[in-house]
């Protein structure tokens, strides 16, 4: 029984390690959208790096293909409406899903036909820096019942995240935390959030917000938060949900320095604002 009580004492500090940015905001509220563009694609992704001040905008069509269009900042990328005024830049391996994040100059995705191997481009060199196999039975099924990603990628205050299922259907959310630089698994957690009617999820403060699609008035809610450090209290929240929207989100993705979400639905390349508070200090 001590060295249980041990074991958990010093998983817990290596939590608490692993998750030590000075970031301490919770979500309170998705306050208002603005639709910066129109396409025709169901499906994509779309963003900025989030580890960088460049200005420049990522666009990807489709949840499998090589093509990615940067633009020089968001003026260009909503006004462009032949894809003529950004660079084109042609991949030599291929994404699927929409799962996508481009982090200190580079794009991490998952390789097209594989079940969970994660690929490291240098978007300069139009290389492979590097790629990985994520372990526990990712890629087997897809991550959100709402979605086409089987692995879904993202970056916060704390670095850069993948979600997918467990390898059972209809199971619940696998959050793993991966070192960019090695693209090493620091660690993983089994999460209480369900794949099924979920549709998206993204990652604020080393906290995971998912969103579901249950098909009733509120269309698009939060019903399950999952903080690795237990700081946040479910019955704190208030109701998270964003405005109503005709379609499933293709992809929602926070971007840490300008504290948004990126989404795609329905053809619409959408920013949401936040509402944040400051969470109870870790004890």
């Amino acid at each position: 029984m001590a060295e249980k009580l041990l074991l958990e004492a010093e998983e817990e500090k290596k939590i608490r390690t692993l998750l030590n940015a000075s970031c301490d905001n919770m979500l309170m509220g998705i306050k208002s959208l603005k639709i910066v563009k129109k396409t025709m694609d169901t499906d994509g992704s779309w963003m900025k790096d989030a580890a960088s001040a460049s200005p420049k905008v990522y666009f990807l069509i489709g949840s499998r293909n090589n093509t990615v269009w940067e633009f020089a900042n968001l003026r260009a990328f909503m006004e462009d409406s032949t894809k003529l005024a950004g660079r084109k830049l042609i991949l030599t391996v291929s994404w699927q899903g929409t799962g996508q994040v481009i982090y200190k100059g580079f794009l991490f995705f998952h390789n097209q036909g594989t079940s969970s191997e994660i690929i490291k481009y240098n978007l300069q060199k139009r290389t492979v820096e590097d790629r990985m196999l994520l372990p526990g039975g990712a890629g087997r099924a897809l991550a959100y019942q709402h979605s086409s990603t089987y692995i879904d990628l993202a970056v916060d205050e704390h670095g850069l995240w993948a979600i997918h299922s467990g390898p059972d259907s209809h199971s619940h959310l696998v959050l793993t935390k991966i070192e960019p630089d090695t693209l090493g698994v620091e660690h993983s957690w089994d999460t209480p959030c369900r794949s099924q009617d979920a549709e998206a999820s993204f990652l604020l403060c080393g906290v995971l917000y998912v969103v579901y699609n249950t098909g009733g008035q509120d269309l698009h809610r939060i019903t399950c938060v999952y903080d690795p450090l237990g700081t946040i209290n479910e019955n704190d929240l208030p109701n998270l949900f964003f405005p109503k929207r005709p379609r499933s989100h293709s992809m929602i993705h926070y971007n840490p320095r300008d504290k948004q979400l990126y989404a795609w639905n329905e053809g619409n390349q959408i920013i949401y604002k936040l509402q944040t508070k400051r969470k109870l200090p870790v004890e």
